[in-house]
């Protein structure tokens, strides 16, 4: 995690885990083809249905029809018959051309089968699917007529719509009509994915766009689409690029000069204490000191005024080194007169000697004599800082300290690398005052920083572009 951002980024995380965020997301071009193709479903199922109301009525009417037409051409079939005064009814036999969707069948008084006259089949239609022709069907009468001769009942001839036939003809053509509306349906719901592609395509730039704001803004304005709505949106994102393109310069520039105001004001302060403070506290050990020989010379003083003369004197010499180590860390003396690279040279030797039980080692690859009083100081607050850091809270015995130029996309930067060999970083840190104080310094610079582990330890990485070196005292 960038330190550099660390208030910013814990209030985006707690922003993140009070608010519902959908466990599964779709896009918006998803969500509406499935929208689409729901209401295209459901439009071909009423279809379907109306359709299936529609054969079932015309299969009835035209079933109805048929035994209109059957029932007296039968009737004058069986008074033929009776008035032959037949012993056997198996003679009756009904020919009835051109008569379909209808079943008739002659039966013995005891109900047994005699003969029967199946219902004319075309045989371009197959059968029908049992669950269909289960749907079409609907209940037709059966009417009986009785075959009587000489005053006894020889039998009996049933007629029976069967439209069997006619829900064949019915699946044959709505399987076909099914066929075609699919093949249409794809090839249509593939076209407008395609459109809906090209219409909802600003979107997708508007979101680059957004991530480009929040990884620090864009300068190229997006293109205005041909889509009112959206175009509307594209227009309030480029106006609000450009104010807070704006503003971020705005904030760059009070952010550099505020940065040069307290390295200035810390320059003044080190002076007043270099050219004033300090001859004074010279001036008292050097009168104390001679107080001390002069009343040795002339037969000194009583204990208890010789321990408060070498406890002033003691005070003189905290007050003196407490006001070198103030100057070191307002201004390093070095800092400005000699090059960047011995000056850093000088701040590791110095943590050698303080901490002789660890290893320091510096590598600083073709740096320039300087950069600038803000971007110098900065390079060593941040070596400072880090090894200070990794001392106190990376339980390790080696830091490696690199400083050195480098090109990243076309741009030249100065990249600060402080790595130790101890536990790493906690999945849980917090920075400090001195790691936050550092991260606002390298966002006036415009610099990256970040602290984050690696196989052998931990490493705080700074990243300072050099055009932003050169702009900051302007």
């Amino acid at each position: 995690m960038s330190l550099a951002e660390a208030a910013p980024t814990a209030a985006r995380r707690r922003g993140q885990e009070t608010t519902a965020t959908p466990r599964f997301r779709q896009t918006l071009r998803r969500q509406i083809l499935l929208a689409v193709m729901a209401i295209d479903a459901c439009c071909c199922l009423a279809s379907a249905v109306v359709v299936i109301l529609n054969a079932r009525e015309a299969t009835r009417v035209e079933v109805g029809a048929s035994l209109e037409m059957a029932e007296p051409l039968v009737r004058e079939t069986i008074a033929s018959f009776q008035r032959s005064s037949p012993d056997d009814i198996s003679g009756l036999q009904f020919d009835l051309p051109g008569v379909r969707h209808v079943r008739i069948s002659v039966h013995r008084p005891d109900g047994s089968l005699v003969s029967s006259r199946e219902p004319m089949r075309p045989s371009a239609f197959s059968p029908a699917p049992p669950w269909f022709a289960h749907l079409i069907e609907s209940p037709l009468d059966r009417q009986e007529i009785p075959v009587v001769a000489d005053g006894e009942l020889r039998g009996m001839v049933a007629i029976q719509g069967e439209p069997a036939d006619e829900i064949a003809e019915v699946w044959e053509d709505m399987t076909s009509l099914a066929a075609l509306l699919a093949a249409f349906n794809i090839l249509g719901l593939a076209a407008f994915a395609l459109l809906l592609r090209r219409i909802l395509s600003p979107l997708g730039a508007l979101g680059q766009g957004l991530a480009a704001l929040e990884r620090g803004g864009s300068d190229q304005p997006l293109p205005i689409p041909h889509v009112q709505e959206l175009a509307v949106l594209v227009e309030r994102f480029n106006a609000l690029a450009v104010a807070l393109g704006e503003e971020r310069d705005r904030n760059a520039r009070l952010s550099h000069r505020m940065v040069f105001l307290q390295d200035d004001e810390r320059r003044q302060i080190a002076a007043e204490l270099h050219d004033e403070l300090g001859p004074c506290l010279f001036g008292l050990q050097a009168n104390l000191g001679l107080l001390k020989s002069g009343l040795s010379e002339s037969g000194g003083l009583a204990a208890p005024a010789q321990e408060r003369l070498a406890t002033a004197i003691d005070i003189s010499n905290r007050l003196q080194s407490l006001n070198r180590h103030l100057l070191r860390r307002l201004k390093p003396i070095a800092l400005g007169e000699a090059p960047l690279g011995e000056v850093l040279s000088g701040l590791v030797a110095e943590f050698e000697r303080r901490h002789p039980d660890h290893q320091f080692a510096l590598l600083t690859a073709e740096l320039r004599t300087g950069y600038g009083p803000v971007m110098d100081l900065t390079v060593y607050r941040a070596v400072q800082e880090g090894i200070t850091n990794a001392l106190k809270h990376a339980v390790c015995t080696t830091i490696e300290v690199r400083v050195e130029e480098q090109v990243v996309n076309g741009r030249a930067e100065l990249a600060i690398q402080v790595i130790d060999d101890g536990v790493g970083v906690p999945a849980e840190t917090t920075s400090g005052f001195g790691l936050l104080g550092l991260a606002e310094r390298i966002q006036a610079l415009r610099g990256r920083f970040r602290l984050r582990s690696v196989p052998a330890g931990a490493a705080l990485e700074i990243f300072i572009p050099l055009s932003g070196a050169e702009e900051t005292l302007r």
